[in-house]
């Protein structure tokens, strides 16, 4: 509704003004009547108006002072001026003054003033549409030249830029003091991979939206900053100075609204753009030092080469012989001691994990001696080893998990050497080995091998130690592994030829099993191809 006030000193005029036009009716509101305009700047305190209907000749206030005062504080504000013959002079004023009609009093038509109304409404709707366009429009190009920053200074900060590329950022964005020096902070969201599995946040992208905003505003409490969302959960800040207090503030934060920790890697020293690069690198490396402390969210820079004295070659035999052995205690011994070894060592977690995978190819040449392999043990707590070894974030989470799994698995190869399955469960395997690439359902299976399927499935169950779609997958996945090494297919070909109509849910499934997306697995596989071939 189009609120309206009425102000004039002589009642009959009122009346008239409130009686003989259908207000309501036509979307309009009355929202008061006032005797001069004093009562009406105090009525408009409390109730702002679209129209005011105002005489020109009042005591102790008169409508060109309370245009003027309306026009100070309301300049939204529509006036259409009431008026005399004899107050000609006045009504000139008022319209320079900005009034926006006028109508004579004793000659006025209901029908005729309400067409005013109307036509001043209508003004307004489509200034108002206006001005959300040139709102929306001017947000638009706020927001473009924000992405655009952020990509240029990601581009600096993800690859070593020459100086004609610093400078070109430099002078497009502002920055108009090449020696000003800042400090840098790499932001991660702590167990990443899983929250984004998760899907809490329906989307990767409205994830990171959602921290990067948090983040901002924090910034903004502290002076500012720029802020550039790297990508896996990473992000990188440039400050001025640097404040421990503000990185508290972020962490509280993302705890209490996103419910997800942080962890920060700070370059001890100030640095210019020109070195954006070199601080993102020793950045990540100080982040790395949380694979050695679970505990650590505050990490400093520091060097950790690739080789260190202090680690020890990969001891096969002293492995082997604790496998063979089958002695779970010996084994979770052998396993806590070696992490022990490997904390106090100084070198990457990229190095550690290559140690972990070592052994986990251990593993699979015992699995082989009895015709199995890796994929063929039930996943432990969920996860598969290749997924723990390369995207664990920290070196307990591998041990802890490894531990049970080494257990879990000891057992698998002592019952598989002697293990016969039942007919009905080999049935059951070699129907998803020759029809693994078709949209296969347990209750399709269970029809076919002549069982009820919540009987089937729990003896599947219990003779594999698995559930019946989990052996599906991998059996898939073991082809899509095949497959992914032949660079002629393309990704979603792979996904239709093992069984996925959809290529994301392919992706998906074979990263909680790899622990790398299937382009990533192609590349390293291919690579490996190459370098044996050169050899």
């Amino acid at each position: 509704m189009t609120r309206v006030l009425i102000v004039d000193d002589e009642i009959l005029v009122r009346i008239s003004l409130k009686t003989l036009i259908p207000w309501q009716a036509n979307g309009f509101e009355l929202v008061g009547e006032a005797e001069n305009g004093r009562q009406a700047l105090a009525m408009l305190e409390t109730c702002p108006c679209d129209i005011v209907l105002t005489d020109i000749r009042m005591p102790e206030m008169d409508g060109i002072e309370l245009m003027s005062a309306i026009r100070a504080k309301w300049p939204g504000t529509r006036i259409i001026v009431l008026s005399n013959h004899n107050d000609f002079e006045y009504v000139q004023r008022a319209l320079r003054m900005g009034a926006n009609d006028y109508i004579l009093k004793l000659a006025w038509v209901p029908a005729e003033l309400l067409e005013k109304c109307m036509d001043i409404r209508n003004d307004m709707e489509d200034e108002l549409i206006k001005h959300d366009e040139e709102r929306q429009l001017a947000f638009k190009i706020e927001q473009l030249e924000i992405e655009t920053k952020e990509k240029q200074l990601r581009k600096l900060l993800l690859k070593q830029g020459t100086s004609v590329e610093t400078d070109n950022v430099l002078r497009e964005f502002q920055f108009n003091n090449k020696e000003q020096v800042y400090r840098f902070i790499c932001v991660s969201i702590d167990n990443y991979q899983q929250i984004a599995e998760e899907s809490r946040f329906k989307s990767e992208q409205l994830f990171g939206f959602t921290i990067a905003n948090i983040l901002n505003e924090i910034l903004k409490k502290y002076g500012g900053g720029e802020l550039i969302e790297v990508k896996n959960g990473r992000f990188a800040i440039l400050v001025e100075r640097l404040s421990e207090d503000m990185l508290i503030d972020m962490r509280s934060a993302a705890a209490t609204f996103a419910q997800v920790s942080l962890s920060f890697g700070i370059v001890r020293d100030a640095m210019k753009l020109y070195d954006l690069h070199d601080a993102f690198v020793k950045a990540e490396n100080a982040l790395n030092a949380r694979f050695y402390d679970k505990e650590a969210h505050f990490m400093y820079d520091f060097e950790k080469s690739g080789t260190d004295s202090r680690m020890e070659c990969f001891q096969e035999d002293y492995w082997s012989e604790l496998i063979d052995g089958g002695h779970s205690e010996r084994l979770h011994t052998a396993l806590l001691q070696w992490y022990e070894k490997q904390k106090q060592t100084d070198v990457s977690p990229k190095v550690i994990r290559e140690k972990w995978l070592q052994l986990l190819f251990l593993f699979e040449k015992k699995l082989a001696y009895i015709g199995k392999d890796l994929y063929a043990v039930p996943s432990y707590n969920g996860q598969y080893p290749f997924d723990v070894i390369r995207n664990a974030e920290t070196l307990q989470e591998i041990v802890a998990w490894f531990g049970g799994w080494a257990v879990l698995t000891i057992d698998y190869m002592r019952q598989s050497a002697k293990l016969r399955y039942r007919s009905e469960i080999v049935e059951v395997m070699n129907l998803i080995q020759k029809e693994y690439q078709t949209s296969l359902k347990v209750a399709d299976i269970a029809k076919r091998v002549g069982f009820a399927e919540s009987y089937l499935s729990v003896l599947f169950k219990k003779e594999t130690g698995e559930k019946i779609i989990e052996y599906l997958t991998k059996v898939r996945m073991k082809k899509a592994r095949e497959l992914l090494k032949d660079p002629s297919y393309k990704i979603y070909e792979i996904s239709e030829m093992i069984g996925y109509g959809d290529p994301t849910h392919f992706s998906k499934y074979f990263k909680k099993i790899e622990g790398v997306f299937p382009l990533e697995y192609r590349k390293s596989a291919l690579n490996s191809l190459e370098n044996h071939d050169n050899i």
